[in-house]
């Protein structure tokens, strides 16, 4: 046995191995509860922990595959670590690029809502002109209309 495996041994008392039911998931009404009369989750009849087998001549060579093994353990864990750390590196600078995304999204907002405002002034100031103009032609439609009205019809008088 591998130095760290840890292994559990599900053997009985009389060397037969235990077997788990997986056939149906739960007790039998169903539910995910631990079944009373086997005892607690964690500590089944049978069940004990065996620590690896140390394997090697002397007591210096299992001390040596012992420090082997932890240096090989810091190791993976080390380069655990550095891949979580560029992962989350990559992630940052994607939260970034979408912080600085929505910042530039929102300036644009604003400057086109400030357009939209330039143009809704512009429009009434037309807008306004506009009525200005139809009030100045109505007046002298109706100047007009009274001059034909005075003059009898035609539109130019003759008073002498």
């Amino acid at each position: 046995m591998v130095y760290g495996s840890g292994a559990y041994r599900a053997t009985s008392p009389d060397g037969v191995p235990n077997r788990r039911n997986t056939a149906n998931s739960g007790n039998s009404n169903g539910s995910y509860q631990r079944n009373e009369q086997s005892g607690a989750y964690q500590h089944q009849q049978g069940t004990t922990y065996q620590p690896p087998q140390l394997t090697g001549g002397t007591y210096a060579e299992q001390q040596t595959n012992v420090v082997e093994d932890a240096v090989r353990t810091q190791i993976e864990a080390e380069t655990t670590a550095t891949k979580i750390s560029d992962q989350f590196g990559r992630q940052k600078q994607q939260l970034q690029n979408a912080n600085d995304d929505t910042w530039a999204m929102r300036q644009n907002v604003a400057e086109a809502q400030r357009e939209l405002k330039e143009l809704q002034q512009k429009a009434r100031v037309k807008k306004s002109r506009l009525y200005v103009i139809i009030g100045m032609l109505s007046t002298v439609d109706l100047m007009l209309f009274f001059r034909i009205v005075q003059c009898g019809g035609s539109f130019f008088c003759r008073r002498y």
